[in-house]
């Protein structure tokens, strides 16, 4: 199965704020199937995660201002062309950014922008090298692919292709947008 959304991961801002700032509100369905466009749940790391699931209809999602109480790390996933881009803003500002572009053909291509935390260099490091050997054993590999999304989750504790974790399963919630009163 091909995945094709963002998820957008919060550290420092509580989750009534958050969902706030989205203009959404929790329904409280719990979404076992990923049935849902907009959903949400709370890691027991303090992160909060927010999945969008329909790129046919991608939301406003203002970055900079719903970084400004603490950190987002916002990852696109384009899996069937091997696109990923995965960004870090903290405060209002855009502080990082690593992006794959696998849709050419390149499989080592890599560009970083920013001050990237230095746990990134030696996973770019064994990404680079795991890609070097398969390319040259011809091997359809994708680890330049995997290594914003691997990183994303070194510091965020969540990773979209998986169901469990340690410490149990992410229990998502559906949100939807709030709609104003009418008179």
């Amino acid at each position: 199965m091909e995945y094709n959304f963002s998820y957008y991961s919060f550290c420092g801002i509580d989750k009534s704020a958050l969902l706030s700032g989205l203009g959404m509100q929790d329904t409280g369905n719990v979404d076992a199937n990923g049935q849902y466009d907009f959903t949400m749940a709370q890691l027991p790391d303090h992160w909060i995660v927010f999945r969008y699931n329909n790129l046919g209809r991608p939301p406003a999602v203002a970055r900079a201002a719903l970084s400004r109480q603490g950190t987002l790390i916002a990852c696109d996933v384009r899996e069937g062309e091997h696109v990923c881009r995965v960004e870090c803003y903290e405060h209002g500002a855009l502080k990082w950014s690593i992006f794959h572009d696998g849709e050419a053909g390149d499989t080592l291509d890599l560009q970083v922008t920013g001050v990237v935390p230095p746990t990134l260099a030696p996973m770019r490091r064994a990404a680079f090298a795991a890609q070097q050997k398969a390319d040259q054993a011809g091997e359809e590999a994708h680890y330049m692919y995997w290594l914003p999304l691997d990183f994303a989750a070194s510091l965020t504790g969540y990773r979209y292709d998986r169901e469990t974790y340690p410490w149990g399963t992410p229990q998502f919630t559906e949100i939807e947008p709030v709609v104003p009163a009418t008179f």
